[in-house]
């Protein structure tokens, strides 16, 4: 199709709140929302987040071969959506759970954050530890919240044999973005201030005395203050080190946090560490590499996105203070880290990057 028949069969917006009614909109306007009143939205749609998937339509528009496909822009609703068939694409951001859409069979395809496979990130049997025991509880825990979604895709599947149509159903992964983050002119590394920082929370929110997660902890926070522990033997052995640490009550806190002072912290970070959240996947690790620092990590899943990444990855945060000993005595080497971690964000990760890659997905479905 070309550009004046798609013109004249637009493609259509709308975002999708679980027990709410889709709201239509246009990424490729300055003012997105068709007269909603702001309050609608959840802290997801309020933040910078919502714009990075906002310039990803749009770049994808560019490049689109057709027309009239009707898209919806989910956060972690599995279960349902208010159209289904072969001119309509889901967008699941938010199901860190990596569950496989009960509607995906249903639709031309489906772009989803977080995968359908949970990862677990280490091995408990070979490298036992407390976090890598919290790890796998965690992993048999996504996994059997997922299980479902798994037989009734497969089950699915096995029924189009005998129900044969003229689409397919395929799921891509696409990465999570920027959520509380500006666009900032980037400053060259020798320019900044922190030669380390980490801006975040430690716990994903506050539990009750009784909940299991008090007593026992998360995945999350005990990786995070294995992290800090780590730091704080450092900064007393290497006081000259410029380390920021900015800690915020709970995730939705952070969503919340001044974006100008959090972006303007992390654009003056030469090395930014990155610990697990709830899910291996975090926004910070997006934000750090767009931003030309150097990413520190635990983990990261297998993903077109992440694999061959220049993030350095540690098993343990007891390797961190050799990790930036090894950086920050080599000029050369953050140089060449940081100038990688923005060619990685450009080629990869960015809002062009990924609305390229969803057309070209999408076009390839249409041939």
């Amino acid at each position: 199709m070309n550009n004046e028949s798609k013109n004249k069969h637009p493609n259509k917006y709308f975002v999708c709140i679980k027990n709410q009614l889709p709201v239509e909109w246009n990424p490729c306007s300055k003012e997105p929302m068709f007269g909603v009143d702001p309050t609608f939205f959840t802290t997801f749609l309020k933040s910078n987040y919502f714009t990075y998937f906002s310039k990803v339509f749009a770049e994808m528009e560019e490049h689109l071969e057709s027309g009239e496909i009707t898209f919806y822009l989910v956060w972690s609703d599995v279960k349902s959506l208010p159209t289904n068939g072969k001119n309509n694409i889901a967008i699941v951001v938010g199901d860190e759970w990596c569950r496989i859409p009960t509607y995906a069979h249903k639709l031309k395809a489906t772009f989803k954050c977080y995968g359908i496979e949970p990862t677990i990130g280490c091995n408990p049997i070979l490298n036992p530890s407390y976090l890598n025991f919290l790890a796998l509880i965690q992993f048999v825990r996504n996994w059997s919240m997922r299980l479902p979604s798994v037989v009734y895709y497969i089950l699915q599947k096995g029924l189009s044999i005998f129900l044969p149509n003229d689409f397919e159903h395929p799921i891509y992964d696409i990465p999570l973005g920027y959520a509380n983050q500006l666009d900032l002119p980037i400053k060259d590394i020798d320019q900044r201030l922190y030669d380390t920082s980490f801006l975040g929370s430690v716990s994903h929110r506050e539990y009750a005395v009784w909940s299991l997660k008090n007593w026992i902890k998360t995945p999350k926070q005990f990786s995070r203050e294995r992290m800090i522990a780590s730091l704080n033997k450092i900064i007393k052995k290497h006081p000259d080190f410029k380390v920021e640490l900015s800690f915020t009550p709970d995730f939705g806190a952070s969503l919340n946090t001044d974006a100008y002072l959090y972006s303007e912290k992390m654009m003056n970070t030469k090395i930014c560490l990155i610990p697990r959240g709830t899910s291996l996947e975090t926004f910070r690790f997006f934000e750090a590499i767009r931003y030309g620092c150097i990413a520190i990590t635990e983990a990261l899943p297998s993903r077109w996105f992440y694999d061959g990444c220049p993030a350095i990855q540690l098993t343990d945060w007891q390797e961190l203070e050799l990790a930036l000993e090894n950086l920050l005595d080599d000029h050369k080497l953050m140089q060449q880290k940081s100038q990688e971690s923005l060619n990685w964000w450009n080629t990869k990760c960015s809002e062009k990057s990924v609305g390229y890659y969803m057309a070209q997905k999408i076009n390839q479905l249409q041939e």
